[in-house]
């Protein structure tokens, strides 16, 4: 949503025209509430509430299984218990929040599309 060019903003536009689905619980959508509407970015309150209405009927909601191990930033713990669950990559522009946890397959939006040959510059 910053910057419309980038990989990120690719990956949203995926999940947008439903190419990419979001797996997720209550957590992650509250995580995704409370950043979008930090007053760090200074979005459109009405672009954020049509981003989070489309998000909360589109993804796939999971119970994940619980991931027992210590994580930096707690808030992270969502994002790791439904990637371990469903064994799907995560994707994500802060890896080193991810560290080394077995099994968990991580990438940058940029890497997610090369992985794909996805990537048009």
């Amino acid at each position: 949503m910053i910057n419309p060019d980038c990989c990120p903003a690719k990956v949203l536009n995926m999940i947008l025209n439903g190419t990419l689905k979001i797996n997720a619980d209550s957590r992650i959508l509250s995580e995704y509430k409370r950043i979008l509407n930090s007053p760090k970015f200074s979005f459109p309150k009405t672009l954020v509430a049509h981003l989070l209405d489309y998000l909360s009927v589109e993804s796939k909601l999971i119970i994940p299984d619980p991931f027992f191990s210590s994580v930096k930033d707690v808030s992270d713990l969502p994002f790791i218990e439904i990637a371990l669950h469903e064994n799907i990559p995560l994707i994500t522009g802060n890896k080193k929040h991810f560290g080394n946890i077995k099994n968990l397959r991580i990438c940058s939006p940029k890497e997610f599309f090369k992985s794909f040959d996805l990537l048009i510059e």
